[in-house]
């Protein structure tokens, strides 16, 4: 079974399987020039696929194979929304540039699925009753619970009407309540934690039976596993394992400890992910102490061997930059033809970025790395972002147009030395670097991930409780 549940998986990742999907639509008020549709990230292929369409006049067509149902996100600019895709579906939409997930409308084939989908995300993202933040985690124990209970019930009853009305397929509508329920466990799992990350004046301890409710998750069935708040579910569960484990983050054997920890407490598919994730990670922290045996592990699940080859290609081509060696120097010009260097910012923690303005998911991204380098500017977090174009014009146009903020800098093309010294090989790439200039991540969490702002808070946190 476990075999075929994997298997099923890699074909959805893969998009090789039989089964086509066309997306016609018309955007109002736009200014880009193509639309794309990105593959969600997941623990077994971080990766993202693109599928990219040339927009006319306001109108664009897509079309791609899909061998089952998936969950992808439509892009356009720096706005995206989640879309809904089983074989067979004929879409079309159309929506108001500025106001994406606001104005999205769907009709033909799937149009229910995705009509809901949208109202979904857009509830969740926009309404402040929803969010753990920044109220709702002051709660007390008690009162967060009661806040997850009504927002799941909430959540349950909206759906049901909604379907009751306009039917939708079987699986989204298990995916739908996979989804409801992980979104809820994410949160609930990491209330405490959020608390102490806020840095809140009382600081509160989880009663004896707070986590009981791991226990009564299923991680066996497909659609639960593709939920989209499931890959942040279980990177939290991990941490949580390794957490009751009393394993320590900075210990140089923690993620081989980490592996063994998982293998023991996860069944199934969700062992696996969690298995490929700690390999991955273990590699991007530049910790490959322990990397061959657990490639060596990991090579039994035969379901998942691309996987294993993936991760294997990785680890026999790490560069020697790694966690604690020293962060490459460098004094740059900014936009204002200042010289800066990385050694101005000493006593920091830098979150450093390299992009190009021909690339799509940096110019996606930027606005993100904007809205991440206001929140975190109180905690003496700065946020340096290198371009790379071969055409510095070019560059500078972007980034005055744009308005992007910020510690802006320019280093021509791809193959500088400096981009070689830290293992540059695509755009965009991110580092994080400690206050005294060695590498903290050479993979940190990218800006669009919600989870960035909480992981360079973790490290902030770690460097001010080992000055006490």
């Amino acid at each position: 079974m476990l075999i075929l549940l994997l298997a099923c998986m890699l074909a959805t990742h893969s998009l090789l399987a039989q089964g086509t999907v066309t997306i016609t639509g018309k955007v109002q008020k736009g200014q880009e020039d193509d639309i794309f549709i990105a593959s969600l990230p997941s623990l077994l292929f971080p990766e993202e696929q693109r599928t990219f369409a040339e927009i006319n006049n306001g109108r664009f067509r897509l079309e791609l194979p899909v061998g089952k149902p998936l969950t992808v996100e439509l892009v356009y600019g720096n706005e995206s929304a989640p879309l809904y895709l089983e074989p067979g579906f004929e879409l079309q939409v159309t929506f108001t540039a500025g106001k994406m997930l606001k104005t999205l409308k769907y009709s033909g084939q799937g149009a229910n699925e995705n009509n809901y989908l949208t109202l979904h995300a857009y509830r969740f993202d926009e309404e402040e009753d929803y969010q753990t933040l920044p109220d709702n985690v002051k709660l007390s124990e008690i009162e967060f619970l009661q806040f997850l209970d009504y927002r799941k019930e909430d959540q349950l009853a909206i759906f049901e009407k909604k379907i009751s009305a306009k039917p939708v397929s079987e699986y989204f509508r298990q995916l739908i309540l996979a989804e409801i329920d992980y979104s809820y466990a994410n949160d609930r799992l990491t209330f405490f934690n959020m608390r102490e990350l806020m840095r809140l004046p009382v600081q509160l301890s989880p009663s004896t039976s707070y986590f009981d409710f791991l226990q009564e998750l299923d991680m066996e069935q497909p659609a639960n596993l593709e939920a989209i708040s499931f890959p942040a579910f279980l990177r939290n569960y991990i941490k949580f394992i390794g957490e009751q484990a009393q394993l320590e983050a900075g210990d140089i054997h923690y993620y081989k400890k980490a592996y063994e920890q998982v293998s023991h407490t996860l069944q199934g598919q969700a062992r696996v992910m969690a298995q490929a994730y700690l390999i991955r990670q273990s590699l991007q922290q530049g910790n490959v102490l322990h990397v061959p045996a657990m490639l060596q592990d990991f090579r039994q699940h035969i379901a998942v061997a691309d996987v294993y080859a993936t991760l294997l290609q990785q680890y026999e081509s790490h560069p020697g930059l790694g966690i604690g060696s020293a962060a490459p120097g460098f004094s740059l010009q900014d936009i204002n033809g200042q010289l800066v260097s990385l050694s101005d910012f000493k006593g920091k923690i830098v979150y450093l970025s390299f992009w190009r303005t021909d690339c799509g998911l940096c110019m996606v991204e930027q606005p993100h790395a904007q809205e991440l380098a206001r929140k975190l500017q109180p905690h003496d977090v700065v946020l340096i972002n290198i371009g790379v174009d071969d055409n510095e014009q070019a560059w500078r146009n972007v980034v005055q147009s744009r308005g992007f903020g910020g510690v802006q800098l320019y280093l021509r093309g791809q193959g500088n030395d400096l981009a070689r010294q830290y293992g540059l090989k695509d755009v965009p790439a991110y580092f994080l670097i400690d206050e005294d200039g060695t590498i903290l991540s050479t993979k940190p969490r990218r800006p669009i991930d919600r989870e960035a702002e909480k992981e360079i808070l973790q490290h902030v946190m770690s460097n001010r409780a080992s000055r006490r």
